[in-house]
């Protein structure tokens, strides 16, 4: 209960101390698996998917988002655990990730609803021209 009522106040999360090694081993570990996440998704556009314009559109930007997030929040980190006065504070930690939760919410919902007609489009198109080139030259 005494940790929850630290939590709550104020000077949790916006002033600025040099931690202990051990209280910053979560946010290292949570901003490291948003890195790995984007890492993979990029490895996955690029070797699973190719290029494929539809999925890519959202699997790029998505991936690229996660990687710049999980840096930043790294960074961030290294400045809270080293004390820094402005930057170093609690709340910029718990601004990044939940930007990162939101991007990546952003993205599935962007995936569930846009990629189905984006293939359809792209599959239509693409055999209009496989078929309209051939009835051009005949």
């Amino acid at each position: 209960m005494n940790n929850i009522v630290h939590i709550l106040r104020f000077e949790f999360w916006f002033r600025s101390s040099p931690n202990q090694i051990e209280q910053m081993i979560l946010p290292v570990i949570l901003f490291t698996l948003i890195f790995l996440i984007g890492f993979a998704a990029i490895f996955y556009n690029q070797k699973i998917i190719g290029n494929y314009p539809p999925k890519n559109k959202i699997f790029k930007p998505a991936a690229i988002g996660l990687i710049i997030l999980g840096l930043t929040g790294l960074v961030f980190c290294l400045l809270t655990w080293q004390g820094i006065s402005f930057l170093g504070v609690r709340f910029f930690l718990l601004v990044i990730f939940l930007l990162a939760l939101f991007w990546s919410v952003a993205f599935i919902y962007l995936y569930q609803k846009r990629v189905a007609k984006e293939i359809i489009k792209y599959e239509t198109r693409l055999i209009k021209q496989k078929y309209f080139k051939k009835a051009s030259k005949g």
